[in-house]
């Protein structure tokens, strides 16, 4: 019997008993229940909710294709190991039977999945503090929102789904929602995630904080080009006291996952559930993708993030150390302070206010011991400006499985990707699996 991946019909239940929230690694996976007991009281509810956060571990997720294998359909990395699915990635050769489009896709989806079902069963609880319950409902409706832009930006047109599917035959009826709807989804949810954690104050950025909330409203109004909306609210971040650049970028990286003044909503991982991103890309792990020697010449020797991102070429490849184990207990950045202060002066750069878009730009530049840019003679149109923000987010976030994204929202794929573009490729292929089992969903144009 063919399985629906899109949306697994039971959520995968957390151990029931002590759980603590200061860390999502304290749950301990047991069999399957249905939902219909799985979530009945505060305690079995704080457990579906460490649930919600493990899916985000997954190596279709954050544990690894999310952020390696994007990088890997750039010209930031190379494959260098022998994955027949990555090395059609690196090649571009895009196909519906690929398998890791397919884990990524199932991965979001279990996540969701597992929002959905808090989202409709704690307001069933009975007896539930409502605060308790507005806490737990705010974070499920970010993680929810979150997923659902990771789809969105990857696929394009999703099936848009908010209540768990009675049984696989329904859920098997799924049909793709415009693009436009999953964005109007993505921030009604997030504005009721803000609306219901409102009043909480928590300093452990693993798990979803307001200031995480503020910052994907403004990634989210960027990838639509609403640059205002993407201003206001990163400068409610840059303006935040609680958020820094931290003076050694290294110290946003640590292998022991320590947290630091630039996190802004990070996955944790431990030696036991851990990330694969450093086992992938060092010579003391798998080493099946490495710099291409195309970023690692872009990068300014007295640049400090050049000692971050690498250890220096070889024979058979550059190796990234920017995720220092191999075996990663280290935690992985969702979004981060750097980010959000170049989303600011990209937005602000599109509102033609260069001035201080370059102000912005070069907050992140002195952080690497590089000269800021004079604008006015270093910088002087729009076009300019925007140029330096796009190459400064390519050498801030390398290898943290955002360039792909940025070179498809600024039309920049077609010059940098060369004779392994074509325009269908900005949107990957619905997996085929899915197609098998969810007979009224269409394919992506050009697969």
């Amino acid at each position: 019997m063919k399985k629906l991946r899109l949306v697994p019909a039971l959520l995968t239940a957390v151990a029931l008993g002590a759980c603590s929230t200061d860390s999502l690694l304290n749950v301990l996976p047991v069999d399957e229940i249905s939902d219909q007991i799985a979530i009945v009281d505060s305690k079995s509810a704080q457990a579906a909710l460490m649930g919600a956060y493990s899916a985000l571990q997954s190596d279709g997720i954050y544990g690894l294709d999310y952020v390696v294998f994007t990088e890997l359909l750039t010209d930031n990395v190379e494959h260098t190991g022998t994955y027949g699915t990555w090395a059609d990635g690196d090649a571009l050769n895009f196909r519906p039977q690929n398998g890791t489009f397919d884990e990524m896709w199932t991965a979001l989806y279990d996540g969701i999945n597992r929002a959905n079902l808090l989202i409709v069963k704690v307001p069933e609880i009975e007896g539930i503090d409502p605060s308790e319950a507005d806490e737990i409902l705010g974070q499920a409706y970010a993680l929810r929102a979150l997923q659902y832009f990771d789809l969105v930006r990857a696929w394009g047109d999703v099936p848009l789904i908010l209540v768990p599917p009675a049984n696989l035959d329904e859920a098997a009826q799924v049909t793709r929602d415009p693009a436009s709807a999953v964005y109007t989804q993505i921030e009604a949810d997030l504005n009721q995630a803000q609306a219901l954690l409102s009043g909480v104050t928590n300093d452990d950025r693993t798990f979803v904080t307001p200031g995480f909330i503020t910052a994907l409203k403004a990634k989210v109004a960027l990838y639509q080009g609403d640059w205002a909306a993407a201003a206001t609210n990163a400068q409610m971040i840059v303006g935040n006291d609680d958020y820094a650049l931290e003076p050694n970028v290294r110290s946003a990286f640590m292998a022991n996952g320590d947290p630091s003044s630039e996190d802004i909503f990070r996955v944790a991982f431990t030696v036991i559930d851990y990330c694969w991103q450093g086992y992938y890309y060092q010579y003391d792990g798998r080493f099946e993708t490495g710099a291409t020697q195309t970023i690692y010449d872009l990068f300014d020797p007295a640049d400090l993030r050049f000692s971050l991102n690498f250890s220096g070429p070889r024979s058979d490849g550059i190796e990234v150390i920017k995720f220092p184990t191999p075996i990663g207990a280290e935690n992985i950045h969702v979004i981060r302070y750097a980010d959000v202060i170049l989303i600011l002066a990209e937005a602000l750069a599109e509102q033609s206010d260069l001035g201080n878009a370059v102000g912005y730009l070069n907050q992140v530049r002195t952080r690497a011991e590089l000269p800021g840019y004079v604008f006015g003679t270093d910088l002087t149109t729009k076009q300019e400006v925007l140029d330096a923000i796009f190459l400064e987010r390519r050498l801030e976030l390398a290898f943290e499985g955002e360039y792909w994204f940025d070179l498809i929202r600024t039309g920049r794929a077609a010059d940098a990707l060369g004779s392994r573009w074509e325009a269908h490729k900005a949107l990957w292929p619905i997996p085929q699996g899915e197609m098998d089992t969810a007979p009224n969903l269409t394919q992506n144009p050009g697969y």
